[in-house]
């Protein structure tokens, strides 16, 4: 089995095996995914890894057709390294596999380059479609977020978070991660003065005074486990 060529998502032609690389930090889960995929005889998972800067690494080294990203997981987690893996490949394939069903999380996956959004309640027949569709470069929600992609198309981004930058939203989800400003600036090669700069203009547009509000906010949007 070989990773994809220099055609990108257009490598998916039929009879062909594709590659797969699953990245979430939870060992177990890894390990039931990988049954899952290659439990369709034309699908192979070809690694998997725990954490964004690990799935941004092999990406560079292994090229595999599809990566099925988690987006909460230790260091700068899933959206940055869709950030950084489209910028080394701008037709990679993502698929989203998570937790949250948040449509600003749908949001700022699809803005930084992902190409499909499963939720991790959703029936094995969906990530496999999942994982098929985005390799031949279309996009693809599951069904359960079909009511929140059409909300997305029909009005933008609910204020105040389509008010944030990508760095900013990504400081605002460590810290109400429980993350120090300092343990942000290590994780996403910041200075401590940029990530305050990040802090204050965060809490200007979200209209909070504290990150202990930050936190209680990011739950009730569904952005970070309570």
């Amino acid at each position: 089995m070989t990773a994809k060529g220099d055609g990108g998502p257009s490598q998916a032609t039929p009879g062909r095996v594709l590659s797969v690389m699953v990245v979430d930090d939870h060992p177990a889960l890894r390990a039931g995914l990988r049954s899952l995929i290659e439990s369709d005889a034309g699908l192979r998972v070809l690694l998997d890894v725990a954490s964004g800067e690990a799935a941004y690494g092999e990406y560079r080294a292994l090229r595999p057709d599809v990566v099925v990203m988690d987006l909460s997981m230790a260091g700068f987690g899933g959206i940055e390294a869709i950030r950084r893996i489209r910028s080394v490949d701008p037709q990679v394939a993502i698929l989203v596999y998570s937790v949250h069903d948040s449509r600003v999380l749908l949001d700022r996956a699809f803005e930084a380059g992902a190409l499909g959004f499963v939720t991790k309640g959703s029936d094995v027949d969906s990530l496999l479609l999942g994982i098929r569709t985005v390799a031949k470069g279309q996009p693809f929600v599951s069904p359960d977020m079909v009511p929140t992609l059409i909300q997305r198309q029909r009005s933008p981004e609910s204020a105040p978070f389509g008010t944030l930058t990508q760095r900013e939203f990504q400081v605002f989800r460590l810290l109400s991660e429980g993350h120090s400003q300092a343990e942000c600036a290590r994780i996403l090669h910041l200075s401590s003065k940029t990530v305050s700069n990040h802090v204050t203009q965060i809490k200007l547009k979200l209209g909070v005074a504290s990150l202990a509000e930050m936190a209680r906010l990011a739950i009730r949007q569904g952005l970070v486990e309570p």
